[in-house]
């Protein structure tokens, strides 16, 4: 219908048709219709309200959106690559050079603006102190960014093929400045000129599927998005979602007007259009095409303003400015700050020159590859960097409002001065500064405040240990298990005594006894109800099921370890108890069950002092501490100089508790100190070794083979029915196990919907 009608237009009326201003002749007159820009604002409320109201079930909606953005791309690559050829080529020598300066100038100015936005930006996030679980990636290595196969197009079809857009633009680059300096460059451009025209032509018959595409994307994201975890990040969306709107629709437009013959209205009215395409799609590439008619239509609107030079300028200054860091990229590091606000630790100040340089250069490159290499300078957990991928629903798409904003900037900003146009207004200028710091200061504040009141009380750490419960009771509901803590006493039986094996002794005695050492966390500790909980308490109680007898927990100490099983006084050791080669003489009967790694926890304010060995051994009068008996203990004596001291504890409490002799650090394991972190966050976890050490822990029994055999085969059992995962996951990883629930949505929560 939309293609009949247009093929009855003039070849002006076909462009503005194409542009979103829809027209119908009817009786010899013609009525405007519905605008573009309204058109794709109802698509996006329909949209909103078709995913709010289905919820979970439209998600088949999403192949219309992705079919959008793939039809969008199709053409964008190969028109960026084609003009930025025609119109750098067309260009002479001197013109190419003074472009290059004032590109270079633009840029740095940009980034500028975008390095104090981000330290405003930075200040939204309150201090406090929190700890965080164990990472699974804390021995892990940052993914890496092959540079050169970004940069350089070695093979350029395969930098189109795999959209490796700055290959391409170097490509092209490299080519246009090559045909600069041809005497016929003239037969090999006209040919070219046809092609950008006929691929600019194909983007406006796909940009007209618009309002589909983005009612599809939009249906889609609000039917699926997960609100829990966007309540996680709700600091970093509000911080980086509220500086992109103050910068987009008012910092820009007011600096670019201080110094351009554009007025403010005439700016925002231009960025209308392509920012809310970039916003909605998520993808600034594919709306290229929209920016560069968006800054020819600005420029043609401004009368006396445009010739036939100028009119190409946006269709290669917008390509050339896509490849470099923009506004988005640049202000999106404010993740990394947010994550040490998360974890409640800080950044050391001497990490933050190093951030920023590699930050800069890594917004080169895909955030998936940055982020991650910046959290790893930062020394924080990775384990957010899950989170970061969620908040994309939402991030990205003000990172793609920002993208487009820089690349219209940048576009204005470079034909003004090429052009001789710049109108310098200082007073103005300065003006627009002062206004732009106080209304990002303002933002900043405003969240800072709030985050201030709701988010420290919400995700109290403390509480995700203190409050732990065990998995097993709502993992087994209708188990009538039955536990209780016993003293070891004199008249507990030894099984050999009577002639029986151990797995006999046990059925016969109706109760499996289990030695555990309290306080070691995450791994056997008591709860904020009195409860005793942890990973190994937990396994006991799987135990203790399946051979269908009750618990009895008995309070043991390491030095008497050997004495107990010995005797019989315990059935098995379940307490995080690792490998130490006279343990190995003295108590062959072990089962391996985890790696945990060696750390040393340390006053967060100190945590910089051990980064590596060579630091360690650099810090005058060490003092360790270690826990009496265990392999820490061994192993630091013969890891440090004779000279350090190497305090042995009774418990890790008397370090965090501070009622031990003053220590630099303990030497632990990076589970455990991670687990005390959440109740002490005045204490940060260290990994000096990179993860090199791994310490094996056991379960521990007298020798019988019977009962040896049936422990190796359990435990192989449980790791392969999921048990040891889900409650790995729960107790040093801090997942929680329950399955989510279906998201909130009118069809169900509403009207009752039940199918």
């Amino acid at each position: 219908m939309l293609g009949i009608v247009a093929s009855h237009l003039s070849p002006r009326r076909v462009d503005d048709f194409s542009k979103g201003n829809f027209c119908m002749i009817e009786s010899g007159k013609q009525h405007r219709s519905v605008g573009f820009t309204t058109t794709i604002v109802i698509s996006l409320l329909l949209g909103l309200i078709f995913g709010l109201f289905f919820g979970e079930s439209i998600q088949w909606i999403k192949w219309v959106g992705d079919a959008f953005v793939g039809l969008l791309q199709m053409a964008v690559l190969p028109f960026v690559a084609a003009s930025l050829i025609v119109n750098v080529g067309r260009l002479s020598a001197e013109t190419g050079w003074k472009l290059l300066r004032i590109s270079a100038a633009v840029l740095l100015a940009l980034w500028m603006v975008s390095l104090i936005a981000l330290a405003i930006a930075i200040q939204a996030f309150p201090m406090w102190e929190t700890g965080s679980f164990y990472s699974s990636s804390f021995n892990e290595a940052s993914p890496s960014q092959d540079w050169l196969d970004l940069f350089i197009p070695s093979n350029p079809f395969r930098s189109l093929a795999n959209n490796a857009i700055p290959a391409v633009v170097v490509f092209s680059l490299g080519l246009g400045v090559a045909i600069m300096a041809l005497p016929n460059k003239s037969a090999l451009l006209e040919p070219l000129d046809v092609a950008v025209e006929a691929l600019a032509r194909l983007n406006k018959l796909v940009v007209k599927l618009t309002p589909v595409g983005m009612f599809a994307i939009v249906a889609y994201t609000a039917g699926t998005i997960d609100l829990k975890q966007l309540s996680l990040i709700q600091g970093y969306l509000l911080t980086y979602a509220g500086s992109a709107i103050v910068l987009c629709f008012v910092v820009m437009p007011i600096l670019i007007a201080a110094i351009t013959p554009y007025r403010f209205g005439e700016l925002v009215s231009a960025l209308r259009d392509p920012l809310i395409a970039a916003f909605v799609i998520g993808n600034s590439f594919v709306v290229l095409p929209m920016i560069i008619e968006a800054v020819k239509k600005l420029q043609i609107d401004h009368e006396g303003w445009t010739d036939e030079l100028s009119s190409h300028q946006p269709e290669y200054l917008v390509p050339l400015a896509y490849p470099f860091p923009d506004l988005g990229r640049i202000l999106g590091l404010v993740f990394i700050p947010f994550a040490a606000w998360f974890y409640g630790t800080s950044i050391d100040l001497d990490r933050y020159p190093m951030l920023a340089g590699v930050g800069l250069l890594g917004s080169f490159g895909k955030p998936l590859i940055t982020i991650p290499l910046l959290l790893d300078v930062a020394e924080l957990p990775s384990d957010i960097f899950n989170l970061f991928l969620a908040s994309g629903v939402i991030a990205a798409r003000f990172g793609d409002l920002m993208k487009a904003t820089h690349l219209v900037a940048f576009t204005v900003v470079v034909s003004c001065c090429v052009n001789g146009t710049v109108r310098w207004d200082f007073r103005k200028l300065m003006i627009g500064a002062v206004v732009s710091c106080l209304l990002l200061t303002l933002n900043t504040a405003l969240i800072r405040s709030y985050l201030d009141v709701s988010f420290k009380e919400q995700y109290s750490r403390a509480d995700l240990v203190a409050e732990r419960q065990l998995v097993f009771f709502s993992d087994r509901p209708k188990s009538r298990i039955s536990s209780r803590v016993l003293a070891v006493q004199a008249d507990f039986i030894d099984a050999d005594s009577r002639g029986q094996n151990r797995l006999e002794a046990i059925q016969e005695r109706g109760a499996l006894r289990v030695g555990f050492e309290l306080g070691k966390m995450p791994f056997s500790y008591s709860n904020a109800d009195g409860s005793l909980v942890g990973f190994d308490i937990d396994m006991a109680y799987y135990l203790a099921d399946d051979l269908q007898v009750s618990l009895e927990f008995v309070p043991i100490e390491r030095s008497e370890l050997q004495l107990h099983l010995d005797a019989g006084k315990i059935d098995i050791a379940m307490s995080a108890i690792e490998g130490t080669v006279e343990q190995a003489i003295q108590m062959p009967a072990n089962m391996r069950y985890m790696d945990v790694t060696l750390a040393i926890v340390v006053p967060d304010h100190e945590k910089r002092n051990f980064r590596s060995k060579e630091d360690i051994l650099g810090i005058p009068n060490l003092k360790l501490a270690v826990i009496k008996n265990s392999f820490f203990a061994d192993r630091v004596k013969r890891l440090v100089p004779a000279d350090f001291e190497v305090v042995e504890l009774d418990s890790a409490s008397d370090y965090f508790e501070g009622r031990s002799v003053e220590a630099d650090g303990l030497v632990m394991s990076a589970e455990s100190g991670s687990a005390w972190t959440m109740l002490k966050p005045q204490f940060a976890v260290a990994n000096p070794l990179q993860g090199k050490i791994q310490v094996p822990i056991y379960y521990l029994t007298a020798s019988d083979f019977t009962f040896e055999k049936f422990l190796q085969n359990w435990l192989a059992l449980k790791k392969a029915d999921g048990t040891y995962e889900r409650l790995y996951d729960y107790w040093i990883l801090g997942v929680d196990g329950d399955l989510p629930a279906p998201r909130w949505c009118i069809l169900r929560n509403v009207l009752g919907w039940k199918g």
